[in-house]
């Protein structure tokens, strides 16, 4: 099967592809076929063979013809452009699951949050243990009497049930206020893994793009140093050219500083990504090629309503709410059923029998206290819905500036696709006008190899920022682990 470079021939892809056409080295020709794609993803992840896509290892060689051959070639290219890209995409988000999940093993946040998760659970246990009698056991020794007529009181045990009859709801209020707390604390659960996966996606796809670009400053190095060499050889025997050793060599320095700036970026994501997933190593091949999901922000908008932390609020403010209303039914007459009995006896040495009664209760007077706590529970509910409302304005507009980010960005990388191209022309035709016919100066040179350089450092860096503006408006709307997590669920069945 013939390998096919991937900057030879126009390539179909989506408009998210984490491919950037400029990336490729000079001494390197071709480029992998699928197959070889698909081996690094599964070395990577362990992929199922049930998601993998059908490799055609056939093509029909080209006909006579010029005009055909060209065609027979084009259409290769984009039927194998396109596996290598719907591989590629299952590949990293494969990649991207995983990491996640060794994140959320590792997490502290998270785990304090499944511990305050257990904690709500068990408060609600607490509060449903209200509906049951309640029985009570206290004993006491002999007691010693001092003075006239004193009476000791015998060794006793006593025995209480109290069940409540009617309390106006209390208790019903009171669980279903501790049911809505722990809806809140796995919704907080949630919103913790959603920031986690954009802490994780991120800082890949940062180090991803800082090793890409340190790629490019390198090559861009050795061809200074190559033309520093050459000067170095020419002011041998033409001293006169002195000048030009210099600026060489300046712009060596500036190329090898560029390179080291980004190189220190690379370490600052290893660092960070340590940090998240521990000492795993998780790379993303070079070669590989995907396509990220296509943003409709209508769709991400309608998504972003059902965030985890918009409903973490709602879910606090109903527990608010209906703890208010607990405090007002506590307020009421409160009914119950209380069975006692007592082994203490009387001076006649007669033990008490049993006894059951209905017993009323009701809090008259409580300096305000009651009142005060139910107005405070009221007022808690309606910050938290205005807390909501607020965390659904900044998430909207989150994503609406992460998706013109995307758009922005992306439109800007690809108008550096074709000034690369240009530039590189440009500083080829150079290079020979100075080497060989002397029409143009050094000067002309180094800057035509700064600006091909220049483009190509932006065009990466502008397709991976319209890459992390995509993974920001997903993350803004809660939907960014949820597409990790489910892919990794289907590529594991």
């Amino acid at each position: 099967m013939p390998l096919l470079a991937a900057e030879d021939e126009p390539r179909k892809v989506s408009s998210w592809s984490l491919f950037s056409s400029s990336e490729k080295p000079k001494s390197a020709e071709l480029r992998g076929t699928f197959g070889e794609y698909r081996q690094i993803a599964e070395q990577a992840q362990k992929l199922s063979p049930a998601q993998k896509v059908a490799v055609k290892e056939t093509i029909k060689p080209a006909e006579l013809s010029s005009t055909r051959a060209y065609a027979a070639r084009q259409t290769q290219a984009y039927r194998q452009d396109g596996e290598r890209g719907e591989a590629g995409s299952k590949a990293l988000r494969v990649i991207l699951a995983g990491a996640l999940k060794q994140a959320i093993e590792r997490s502290p946040t998270l785990k304090q949050a499944s511990a305050e998760l257990g904690a709500a659970n068990a408060d609600v246990r607490e509060a449903e243990g209200q509906r049951w009698p309640q029985i009570d056991v206290s004993a006491n020794s002999r007691s010693k009497s001092f003075g006239r007529n004193s009476n000791p009181v015998s060794q006793t045990v006593n025995l209480n049930m109290t069940t409540t009859v009617y309390d106006w709801g209390r208790t019903e209020k009171t669980i279903d206020s501790r049911k809505e707390l722990g809806t809140a604390a796995i919704q907080k659960y949630m919103a913790n893994v959603e920031v986690l996966a954009q802490d994780v996606a991120s800082t890949l796809l940062e180090k991803e793009k800082a090793s890409r670009i340190s790629t490019i400053n390198q090559q861009y190095v050795e061809r200074m140093k190559r033309l520093v060499d050459m000067l170095g050889d020419i002011v041998v025997t033409d001293t006169g050219r002195a000048s030009e050793l210099v600026q060489a060599r300046a712009r060596l320095m500036d190329a090898e500083a560029s390179r080291d700036t980004w190189q220190a970026r690379e370490r600052d994501a290893e660092i960070k990504l340590r940090k998240l997933i521990g000492t795993n190593t998780i790379r993303i091949p070079q070669n590989i090629k995907v396509a990220l999901p296509d943003i409709e922000l209508n769709k991400l908008l309608l998504s972003a309503q059902n965030h985890p932390v918009l409903l973490q609020a709602e879910a606090e403010a109903k527990a608010s709410r209906l703890h208010a209303e607990s405090l007002r039914a506590a307020e009421k007459p409160q009914i119950n059923w209380v069975v006692t009995k007592s082994t203490g006896k009387d001076d006649f040495g007669r033990e008490d029998p049993w006894q059951t009664m209905v017993t009323v209760s009701w809090p008259i007077f409580r300096g305000g206290a009651a009142t005060a706590a139910r107005e405070a529970a009221l007022l808690r509910a309606e910050a938290e819905l205005e807390n909501k409302e607020q965390q659904q304005m900044d998430l909207e507009f989150e994503a609406r500036a992460a998706v013109q980010d995307a758009n922005t960005l992306l439109a800007r990388a690809d108008l550096y696709v074709g000034l690369i191209k240009e530039t590189e022309k440009v500083k080829e035709a150079f290079f020979d006008q100075w080497y060989h016919l002397g029409r143009r100066t050094l000067l002309d040179v180094l800057i035509a190899e700064s600006d091909y350089n220049n483009n190509r450092v932006n065009e990466v860096s502008y397709r991976f920022d319209s890459y992390l503006a995509v993974i920001k408006a997903y993350g803004s709307t809660g939907m960014l682990s949820r597409w990790l997590m489910d892919d990794m669920n289907k590529s594991e069945r």
